[in-house]
């Protein structure tokens, strides 16, 4: 059989949800007897699909599509009920077809057990964990200004600490949509700072916001413990090379475009399999470096090149990307996806972002870059209360 670029499994994704989805994205009428949340498994071909996948679509077609793309290839849909693929796994049994039986049985019966290390802490899927954002620009788009050229860092952080925090993520340069970059030297100068004064003080692990090589370098040198990369990896093997040398850890996040221009006209055929494939292949290229995977978190880049309809998408199918074993960090705070859906202006968009962080938790998402550290914190962890035993 022909190898998959990639392949994963979504289970349990509410019917009408599943239902926009692929009608949607792949042009699919879900059959109306599917009622109850569905499972969709979901590989793509670069080449022709085996034929395997052809008998099966036409042996189960109220439950399986076969759909080309237009940026090239084609995508193999399976999307039903666990009785349904019970049916479908002994047609491919019958029909001798081994390999797709067992990837398809396999995803059903996965296990994972992730975790990410930063700094001397390891961090488990089953705890949330809060990264404050600490933005010393004079231009981000919810505070910018607010710690601009502050002389005392450091009760900054103890504040922080103090609501909870387990991660503080200092910016120097905004990532604001339509926003201009700033030199390398203007940009340490604003960081380096921070960095120096909350690490005399506490042991608290540090993140830089950043996409330079250099910039990198010197926060880490300085007493920083990871590199929050808004870009996507576009310095590419030396960024990773660097946090490697550091024994550092790295958050991996989509974006389509660059700040200055990825809100202009973002445009996905397929937002979750193009995600999808976006890690899969930086992945690749932090492996190729050596850099552990339990070092690596990966966020799928909300509002980064997004519409409104994409960044629901990755809400709500979210758990695609537990696939790669790896701990996924989401930032929804404040951004302008809740202003449009509530009609919100920014100083009104503290009680949608907490219910997307509550959402997140309960798709999978562990890690929570936000700017109001204790409302996020008790937010996420009645959802934690929701979904595990007290």
């Amino acid at each position: 059989m022909i190898d998959p670029e990639y392949q994963y499994l979504l289970n349990d994704v509410p019917v009408d949800i599943a239902r926009s989805y692929l009608n949607r994205t792949f042009r699919w009428q879900l059959d109306e007897q599917h009622q109850g949340p569905v499972t969709i498994f979901t590989r793509f071909f670069r080449d022709p699909p085996p034929e395997i996948c052809l008998s099966t679509a036409k042996a189960f077609p109220g439950f399986c599509k076969l759909a080309s793309r237009r940026a090239g290839g084609s995508v193999f849909l399976l999307a039903a009920q666990f009785t349904v693929f019970s049916r479908i796994l002994n047609f491919l049994a019958v029909a001798k077809e081994l390999q797709l039986f067992q990837e398809i049985d396999a995803s059903f019966n996965r296990q994972s057990d992730p975790c990410f290390k930063v700094g001397n802490q390891t961090w488990k899927k089953d705890q949330p964990r809060i990264m404050g954002i600490l933005n010393i620009t004079p231009d981000s788009f919810y505070d910018g200004g607010n710690f601009f050229q502050l002389d005392d860092y450091g009760t900054v952080a103890e504040k922080m600490i103090q609501a909870g925090v387990d991660i503080i993520d200092i910016g120097g340069e905004s990532s604001r949509p339509g926003a201009l970059g700033v030199t390398e030297e203007e940009e340490l100068d604003r960081i380096l700072k921070a960095v120096k004064q909350i690490r005399r003080r506490f042991r608290i692990p540090l993140s830089i916001d950043t996409i330079k090589p250099a910039v990198a370098d010197a926060s880490l040198a300085a007493g920083a413990d990871m590199i929050n990369d808004i870009s996507g990896l576009a310095a590419g093997r030396e960024m990773i090379r660097i946090i490697r040398r550091h024994n550092a850890s790295y958050c991996l996040m989509h974006i389509q475009g660059t700040p200055d221009n990825m809100q202009r006209c973002p445009h996905y055929d397929d937002i979750i399999g193009e995600i999808y494939q976006f890690f899969q292949s930086k992945l690749k290229i932090c492996h190729d470096e050596d850099l552990g995977k339990n070092r690596i978190l990966l966020d799928p880049g909300i509002g980064f090149g997004k519409t409104v309809l994409n960044n629901m998408d990755i809400l709500n199918l979210l758990p695609a990307f537990s696939n790669f074993d790896n701990l996924i960090q989401i930032g929804t705070s404040n951004k302008s996806f809740i202003g449009e859906i509530l009609q919100r202006d920014l100083n009104q968009r503290t009680s949608g972002t907490l219910v997307t962080q509550a959402l997140g938790w309960m798709k999978g998402a562990t890690v929570f870059r936000v700017h109001t550290v204790q409302e996020t914190k008790d937010a996420v962890e009645m959802a934690r209360c929701y979904t595990q035993a007290l």
